[in-house]
């Protein structure tokens, strides 16, 4: 146990620090360094100050006991050996054999993701070894050290304003060398605060390249219809922020839009064989999800549609196209059986004809006229009724430009009873009264359970309702994992549980709508 004080300063500290020469690090070394409380024969003045200032600024000899008090020996042994881990990082001894700076950096988030109680003190530390350090790559290298630490570990509430404060004096010099990365870290520990820090602690070949000044990795968002988009992120860019940058590329740069769109991530196994789908939280940071190598691609979504759509933005248009088009022919919106739907199919397969460009003026084949139809219909449908219901359009109907194609497409497709709705084929329900298998189907209002046959809908849960839901494990070798939903009322409260291979990916998706229908 530390003896610092319990946590009792204001949360708005990380953000509104009073002006002058309070919070500063010698002020916190005076009231909690174990050295300087040490120091009882000095006055609080001036004198003192300076001595107490030699506390809080570089040293080229190892610290003998921690700088905060702890009763704990452990702790205090803990932080000792880290203070020679961070000088031997920084340069100002040499390193072990065998040992590289990553693994010093490693070595040091380590110990913080195991020992909270060590946060501050490793604060400290760090924050000392970048004070007055007259060697300019091992200051760099300590900036570079704490850029890591503001975005994975908060300071407790007693140091928060004193850190706080450092970092807000250390970027206000525009021509000091950490000027830059001190504004990133001040943004690092204002998103740790608010949304939490990184879950994963970085991977070997991050840490080399933030070390070889590369701060930014390169990705590549797969967009709907094919596209790609190309951006760099930094270490502690969350979802939020990149689905902003990418919405104001496709012209949506109203905020109640841009949450209506979603990040998954898909993770390939198995030579793509085997793939596990993930929605990323708007407040959820990338990096937690990227893997050292390229088997976790990410994808733009739209999740909610509650806005209206605007078509004046080739990219949006195309975007929503693909998204659309990609749903519709691998059987994502489900089209209602009655007598209207093979003219339904023709409409869409004529306006996906005419949304190719060197297909304008041309009659579709047989075998274009499959490749437009839903897979799950292309056994129920007559390839000869769907021909005839495409000749009579073509001959009562103009061409379209392919723009306009799509954009009647999309219109269309909205119009559809089921559109909306994130669907999921479920192999087994706890209701007997349920028909397997079935979908499931979930929107920003509802979940509803859709007969796989003939589209009738069994049941309908209101989101409203819903008040706890948890992911199962397979119930035996081989079996489906599955989601428990509690839902109804207190007075009558219900139990529904499912199977289906993508459990975790609906459970979330889940979790996503329900975060964006609160906003």
């Amino acid at each position: 146990q530390s003896s610092v004080p319990s946590l009792t300063s204001e949360p708005d500290s990380i953000v509104s620090i009073p002006a002058g020469n309070h919070y500063t690090m010698i002020d916190f070394a005076m009231a909690y360094f174990r050295e300087a409380q040490s120091m009882q024969r000095l006055r609080r003045n001036s004198a003192e100050k300076k001595s107490v200032a030699a506390l809080v600024q570089h040293t080229k000899v190892p610290i003998q006991e921690s700088l905060l008090q702890y009763s704990d020996s452990e702790l205090n042994e803990l932080a000792t050996k880290n203070f020679k881990t961070l000088m031997r990082f920084m340069g100002d001894h040499s390193k072990l054999k065998n040992q590289n700076e990553v693994e010093c950096i490693s070595e040091i988030l380590q110990l913080c993701k195991e020992k909270e109680s060590l946060h501050d003190e490793v604060y400290c530390q760090v924050i000392k070894q970048v004070t007055q350090n007259p060697n300019q790559e091992g200051t760099l290298r300590g900036w570079l050290l704490l850029n890591l630490l503001t975005g994975y570990f908060l300071p407790s509430n007693i140091l928060m304003p004193y850190a706080t404060k450092f970092l807000q004096l250390a970027s206000s010099d525009p021509s000091s060398t950490h000027h830059d990365i001190a504004k990133t870290c001040q943004s690092n520990l204002r998103k740790n605060f608010m949304y939490g820090g990184r879950r994963h602690l970085p991977f070997p070949v991050e840490i080399e390249a933030l070390l070889k000044g590369r701060g930014a990795r390169r990705l590549v968002i797969l967009m709907p219809g094919g596209m790609e988009y190309f951006t760099r992120i930094k270490a502690f860019t969350i979802s939020k922020e990149l689905l902003q940058e990418i919405c104001e590329h496709m012209g949506a740069g109203e905020q109640e839009e841009i949450e209506e769109f979603v990040l998954f991530a898909i993770r390939s196994d198995n030579n793509n064989l085997d793939k596990t789908v993930r929605p990323i939280r708007s407040e959820e940071y990338l990096h937690d999800y990227l893997l050292e190598d390229t088997s976790v691609s990410v994808t733009l979504r739209r999740l909610i549609w509650r806005t209206p759509l605007h078509f004046e933005n080739k990219i949006y248009t195309d975007a929503h196209y693909g998204q659309m088009l990609w749903d519709y022919l691998n059987g994502r919106i489900l089209l209602s059986h009655n007598k209207e739907m093979e003219m339904q199919v023709a409409i869409l397969a004529m306006l996906q004809h005419w949304a190719k460009t060197e297909q304008q003026n041309s009659v579709p084949s047989r075998e274009e006229l499959k490749e437009y139809t839903p897979q799950t219909l292309q056994f129920s449908i007559s390839p000869q009724a769907l021909q005839n219901h495409v000749d009579v359009l073509l001959r009562t109907r103009r061409s379209l430009q392919p723009v306009d194609a799509k954009i009647q497409f999309i219109e269309h497709v909205m119009k559809l009873p089921f559109f909306g709705y994130t669907t999921y084929f479920v192999e087994r329900v706890s209701d007997n009264t349920i028909p397997v298998p079935c979908f499931f189907g979930v929107n920003k209002e509802e979940i509803i359970v859709v007969d796989s046959t003939t589209q009738v809908v069994f049941c309908t849960i209101p989101l409203k309702e819903l008040q706890k839901m948890r992911t199962l494990w397979p119930i035996s070798d081989g079996g489906l994992p599955g989601i428990e939903l509690n839902y109804g009322s207190a007075a009558s409260p219900k139990t529904m549980w499912l199977e289906l291979p993508q459990a975790k990916e609906m459970y979330h998706t889940i979790v996503v709508i329900l975060d964006a229908t609160e906003l």
